[in-house]
């Protein structure tokens, strides 16, 4: 793994830079002269911060079943979205990402800078990225400056030839630690400033130095660190009413002093991107950068990634599901779904109505999870997946945390203190507001035009035209979050008058209203919490902790046995060696992924040794291990020891 020699690498940011090192066959001598300053790594640290929550959500869009493929293969270069063949893959980005980028320049920062500013800002970064890498891969090597409280020593990731991977409960422990370190040293207002560096935009993309800013992020890692105890380990009221605390630290913090994106989202982390040279380019647009050549994945949302069954009809209740003739087609009262993020997130597009009707329709079409897509239809016949906040163009942003989150971390909390009512108060805002979130990006794009029925071929080239669709799509919003037939009055192009109607959710669709009080349900909370965390890392980390509970495994969740994503169900063409052969059928339904292997091209060949110990050396039931917060409930009553 820490095979390196220092090289330079030039990002167009506004400057040019060096980054630390390369996987080559020299370890970094601690001990000699720095060749970067802090003003060159901390441009880079920012970068790669984005990148890695990237790095992550590409993957986890996949294992989550909420993207697939056209394809049905059970190997191949992108397990994670074929047969889960992983034991052969050639590399995984997140690992070097951790290491590689942020790790070597993180530590050069702290190294030069102490405790100043930049060292605050870098090891926010770094405790981030640990929490992502960690939940990625369970055990892992740490860095020297970390303290394993318990085994009387420090990490030794980049000072030894084959470092030793901690136990993830070590890691756990070492995570909460420097949680509060770090925001015992935000909030200490005599902090020693003398050592502070200057710290520009392009210094930091995100918030141009604010430790106030930063303060909240360390604060929000906090409570999704605390929100790994529910369900499994620790569900007290106690550590309910901390992780709600937390979560409430993180909001205020972002909710004061200038604020960069409006009173709700506040200063949430965005990473913002201008557009032009690859590293510019916002990571999910139709840009398709790849940082570093080789050692990244690009997004390749137009070559064969199309919306799953499981995310069109149960989550986002597509129009007339299991209709050959009019699934997914437009429908005035209500759009093209339940959930108007469809025409947000998504564009339909034309082609065949089915492979029995060669007519072609405008349709939002979907696929069970790698199942194929046959003979007749291509990748173009399926929606344009290069839309939403994140995805719709080159300078789109991508958040290191959203508030969105913040909200969902204390839904859930609440809900496991009892407290349905209020867990469902705030479900509902944070899917508000991410509608908002995606329609203001939309409005953005469209110069203000609200999304229309995208199978007319309608200009809405008038006041009255543009009035209609807005009340339109205001009516299908209020009708989704309320369930009840809403009217929004416009004026059309003669002066008068006119109603947009929407009818109530539960007659469309998937007939489902989340939002009910008065009969909520886990389910309700977390399907909504999967939609607003579409391209984000934790979508995938949720469904591991929730053991993939559907009705085919029948894993039911606390003591009413809850099921919480009903329809999922395993993708098709499974490797059979790994996830079918010498299972029952129940063993099946409860075999899914819950880790990956580590970087084959690093940790196989340079740390085999650590690979063997902990029992990870080409064993695909590795891969089937559940990390320390998601084994089942009772197994653990703490996440550090």
């Amino acid at each position: 793994m820490n095979k390196i020699k220092a090289i330079s690498l030039s990002l167009l940011l506004g400057l040019s830079f060096a980054s630390c090192e390369d996987i080559l066959n020299d370890n970094m001598n601690i001990d000699r002269a720095h060749d970067n300053t802090v003003q060159q790594c901390m441009p880079v640290i920012v970068f790669y911060a984005s990148q890695t929550v990237y790095d992550h959500a590409e993957y986890n869009v996949f294992l989550s079943q909420c993207l697939t493929t056209t394809g049905k293969s059970q190997t191949g270069s992108y397990p994670y979205k074929q047969g889960w063949e992983f034991l052969n893959v050639n590399r995984h980005p997140q690992w070097r990402r951790h290491f590689y980028d942020l790790g070597k320049n993180a530590r050069t920062v702290c190294n030069l800078a102490g405790t100043s500013n930049t060292d605050l800002i870098a090891r926010t970064i770094m405790l981030m990225s640990t929490q992502l890498t960690t939940d990625t891969f369970g055990e892992m090597p740490m860095l020297p400056e970390c303290y394993m409280e318990g085994t009387g020593k420090y990490g030794d990731a980049h000072v030894a030839t084959t470092p030793h991977y901690e136990d993830q409960t070590d890691v756990y422990n070492w995570m909460y630690r420097e949680a509060d370190a770090l925001i015992a040293a935000f909030e200490n207002a005599d902090r020693a400033t003398k050592g502070d560096v200057p710290v520009s935009t392009k210094m930091d993309r995100i918030y141009s130095g604010d430790l106030n800013k930063w303060k909240g992020l360390a604060y929000a890692l906090k409570a999704r660190l605390l929100l790994r105890n529910i369900p499994n380990v620790n569900t007290t009221p106690a550590m309910c009413n901390q992780i709600i605390e937390t979560a409430q630290k993180a909001i205020d913090t972002w909710r004061s002093g200038d604020l960069l994106y409006g009173s709700w989202f506040g200063n949430e982390p965005r990473y913002n991107y201008d557009g032009g040279a690859t590293e510019s380019n916002a990571p999910w647009s139709s840009a398709q950068p790849k940082i570093n050549s080789w050692e990244s994945r690009d997004n390749r949302l137009a070559a064969d990634a199309v919306p799953s069954k499981f995310f069109m009809e149960a989550c986002l209740g597509v129009s007339n599901p299991g209709k050959e003739k009019t699934q997914g087609t437009w429908d005035r009262s209500n759009g093209f779904a339940n959930d108007p993020r469809i025409m947000l997130l998504m564009k339909p597009e034309n082609g065949p109505i089915s492979a029995a009707i060669s007519n072609t329709a405008v349709m939002y079409r979907y696929l069970e999870n790698n199942i194929g897509s046959g003979t007749t239809f291509k990748r173009t016949h399926y929606p344009d997946l290069y839309k939403g906040a994140y995805a719709g163009d080159v300078d789109a942003y991508n958040p290191l945390f959203t508030m969105e989150e913040l909200y969902f971390i204390q839904a859930e909390a609440y809900y496991w203190l009892g407290n349905k009512a209020k867990a469902c108060e705030l479900a509902k805002e944070a899917t508000q507001w991410n509608i908002q979130r995606h329609l203001d990006f939309y409005l953005w794009k469209s110069g203000g035009i609200y999304p229309t029925d995208f199978a007319a071929a309608t200009v809405v080239d008038t006041d009255g035209k543009a009035a209609m669709w807005k009340a339109r799509f205001e009516s299908y919003v209020g009708a989704f979050l309320n369930n009840e037939k809403t009217v929004v009055e416009y004026i059309n192009d003669s002066g008068k008058t006119a109603k947009a109607t929407a009818k109530a959710c539960t007659e469309f669709g998937n007939e489902r209203w989340f939002f009910n009080a008065a009969d909520y349900t886990l389910s309700d909370l977390m399907m909504q919490k999967y939609i607003s965390m579409y391209m984000m890392p934790e979508q995938w980390n949720d469904m591991r902790r929730y053991h993939y509970s559907n009705k085919r495994n029948g894993y039911g969740i606390g003591s009413s046995n809850e099921i919480v994503y009903p329809s999922l169900r395993r993708p098709y063409n499974l490797y059979a060696a790994y996830w079918v052969d010498g299972l029952t059928d129940t063993e099946k339904e409860n075999t899914w992924v819950q880790r990956l292997n580590y970087d084959p091209q690093t940790e196989d060949i340079y740390n085999k040794d650590e690979v063997v110990r902990v029992g990870a050396y080409k064993d695909f039931k590795w891969l089937q291990k559940p990390m320390i917060w998601a084994e089942k409930a009772g197994v653990r009553t703490s996440l550090t020891k």
